[in-house]
Order: C-alpha cells, then sequence, then structure tokens
C-alpha cells in the first residue's frame, strides 16, 4: 500500500491528466445527420458519387499507433492497450473503440498523430484478461492496413466484385490547435477526469469517381492511403462532431 501511495503522489507531483483515444467510423452526414447505410456486423451499403451502388461485404482499417503532440514540438506517445487495433468498419456506426491512452504532463497540446499500417495479429499472453481487440478471421486481413471486399452494381446492371488492400504506412496530422473552443488541446497540472480524443473516418468515399466498367484494381488501391487520410477526422469527447457545413439548417 506505501508504494502505491508514493506512486500516486509522484503522479500529482508531476501534474497532467490520461489522454485516451478512441476510434469511431460513419459515413457521410447527410441534412444535418448521419445516415443508416446497414446493421451492426452486416454489410455498409451506399452510393458512389457517380451513382453506382457499392456494397462492402468486409472492411477493416488498422491504428497501429497514435501520439500526441505538444504545441512547443514535443512527442508523447500513447500506449496501445492491446497492440494495433483493426476497426471493422461493419460494426455499428458511431460506436467506440478503445485504442490508446497514457498519462500526459500539464501543457497544450496542438495535433495528434495516427499512423495506420499493415495488421499483424500481435502475441498475447494466454493468461491475460481478454480485453484484446477482435482477430479478424479473414487471413487475408493480414499484412494490410486498409482491407475492403464487396460488389458495385450500375442501375440494374451486374455485379463488379473487388477486394481492395493497401500495405501502405500512412501517418495523419490531425489538428488540435482549436479543439477546445478554440484554443489547443489543454492539460491543467490537476485534472478531475481524464481528456477524451475520438479519431473517425467514413467509409463511404474510397469509391467516388470510379468507374466500375473500367476498373482499374491497382490504381484505386494506390489511392486508398490518401483517401483514408483525407477522411479521418477528430472530436474533443467521445462525439463524432458534424462538419460545420451540416450543423446549419438549409433554408425552406
Amino acid at each position: 500500500m506505501l508504494a502505491s501511495g508514493c506512486h500516486a503522489l509522484d503522479r500529482f507531483e508531476d501534474g497532467g491528466a490520461t489522454v485516451f483515444v478512441f476510434a469511431t467510423h460513419h459515413a457521410t452526414p447527410e441534412n444535418g445527420s448521419f445516415p443508416f447505410r446497414g446493421d451492426e456486423n452486416q454489410p455498409r451499403t451506399f452510393e458512389s458519387s457517380d451513382g453506382w451502388t457499392v456494397t462492402l461485404l468486409e472492411a477493416y482499417v488498422t491504428i497501429s499507433a497514435v501520439t500526441l503532440i505538444g504545441c512547443n514540438g514535443s512527442e508523447h506517445e500513447l500506449r496501445m492497450f492491446w497492440g494495433p487495433c483493426p476497426e471493422d468498419l461493419r460494426d455499428r456506426d458511431l460506436a467506440t473503440l478503445t485504442v490508446a491512452g497514457n498519462h500526459v504532463g500539464e501543457g497544450e497540446y496542438c495535433a495528434l498523430e495516427v499512423e495506420y499500417a499493415a495488421y499483424m495479429p500481435p502475441i498475447i499472453d494466454e493468461e491475460a484478461e481478454d480485453t484484446r481487440h477482435e482477430v479478424p478471421t479473414n487471413p487475408d486481413v493480414q499484412g494490410s492496413t486498409i482491407y475492403l471486399r464487396g460488389g458495385a452494381r450500375l442501375g440494374d446492371g451486374d455485379s463488379t466484385n473487388f477486394q481492395l488492400t493497401s500495405p501502405a504506412t500512412i501517418t495523419v496530422d490531425l489538428d488540435l490547435s482549436e479543439i477546445e473552443d478554440g484554443s489547443p488541446l489543454h492539460i491543467a497540472h490537476q485534472e478531475d477526469f481524464p481528456k477524451e480524443l475520438l479519431v473517425s473516418k467514413t467509409y463511404d468515399r474510397y469509391f467516388d469517381g470510379v468507374d466500375f466498367n473500367a476498373f482499374d484494381e491497382a490504381s484505386l488501391e494506390a489511392r486508398l492511403p490518401q483517401l483514408l487520410a483525407d477522411e479521418t477526422r477528430v472530436s474533443l469527447g467521445t462525439v463524432v462532431e458534424l462538419p460545420e457545413d451540416q450543423t446549419t439548417t438549409p433554408p425552406g
């Protein structure tokens, strides 16, 4: 008990707070809300910008590391609680998945660096508490940063099937400089509660501009990393914030 007490005292003297990072996914907002694109653990179905009806039968994106960046340039790597996080995009939209966290010192933090990388199952002690991330059963997910399998159909035409993967390591720098009412993420010397950040991504923009009648699989796979980076955002707390252009009601 004495050791625990001393450790707690050290933490208090150091100041700061625990920062938790969560992950989630959703469809692109429409008319001020997030549209329904499929039940939990079921395919996601949506239209591309060119009118193709796309069905995702399987879809995974893997977060491998998260780093908090101080406004002074200092880097604070957060602990990935259960190793790399293969996020199943068929899980319930807007549900949060715990990814990383750590105690950080007081100060202001201006960026969150999220690294996506190829998924490899972590080696986990069999005696460890079973709170690990769910392991994908499809072996094709291993070695993939992004994995998308499904089909696309235009009107009553035939379906074009696809299986797309990218093993690229993708680093996304998310701006925190105005995340707290126009100011950076602030960690006081003594915080009553942990700070929470939510990394969100859309899954229905990968196929915009794709003509599946002349489908170039390699070309689209080469674009996947940039598309994922462009569709990754961060919010304060555990609720996805709507973009500014979706928060106002259009005039009647």
